[in-house]
């Protein structure tokens, strides 16, 4: 029986505060991470079931032949951070097929475009504005706001948007592109797969943060 007035050995008194303190701290933590890491972005389903392309083109970012290749002057390189340019030139490529016009370029020589065309930041940023002086015939299409609607829309008139969404939802921020929707999902071409086969919006927890059409009128 402990007497009254008895010291509690330092070792007891650790686990009995510092241990429950330290998975307080680390619960914390946790949901300050994932708040942060979802702040701003919007959950999107489609309305409808818009049919995936027949022949649906991917581009993978970190492709040996262009992989090395950097973003303008920048010290990016395409295997680093050309998930935009890769989407943008898969997206691009689709829609000129459906509609027979003359354009055909894989991601690297995109890239080779626009950083001829200055259509980079000094930190491989897209210029949205510089697109059609780039790509003659190309129009950009950048709202202020994420909303399905507007991505259905935008795949019903053979655009291929591109969207801007977090690895796994919670990681670093990844462009992907839209190209169309089944069971309920969204359906994306992700650079970051070297495997040829659509993935589903729900790798990305279905969030976006940015949408931008560049597409040929």
């Amino acid at each position: 029986m402990k007497k009254a007035g008895a010291v509690i050995p330092k070792n007891r008194w650790k686990k009995r505060y510092l241990v429950p303190l330290f998975l307080l701290a680390v619960m914390l933590s946790a949901l300050y991470y994932f708040v942060v890491r979802t702040a701003g972005g919007c959950i999107v389903y489609p309305e409808t079931e818009i049919p995936l392309p027949e022949n649906t083109v991917f581009f993978f970012q970190k492709d040996a032949e262009w992989g090395n290749d950097h973003l303008g002057t920048a010290k990016d390189t395409m295997a680093s951070s050309g998930c935009l340019v890769s989407a943008l030139a898969a997206g691009l490529d689709m829609q000129a097929a459906r509609q027979g016009i003359p354009f055909s370029m894989t991601a690297g020589e995109l890239n080779h475009v626009f950083s001829e065309k200055n259509v980079y930041t000094e930190h491989g940023a897209v210029i949205w504005g510089q697109i059609g002086q780039a790509v003659s015939g190309a129009e950009c299409q950048v709202p202020d706001e994420v909303s399905s609607g507007l991505l259905d829309q935008w795949l019903k008139m053979g655009y291929f948007p591109v969207a801007k969404v977090r690895v796994k939802g919670t990681g670093a921020y990844h462009w992907v592109l839209i190209i169309g929707a089944e069971g309920g999902r969204y359906m994306c071409m992700d650079p970051l797969k070297e495997q040829e086969t659509p993935v589903s919006l729900d790798e990305f927890k279905n969030r976006i943060y940015a949408i931008r059409a560049v597409h040929f009128e």
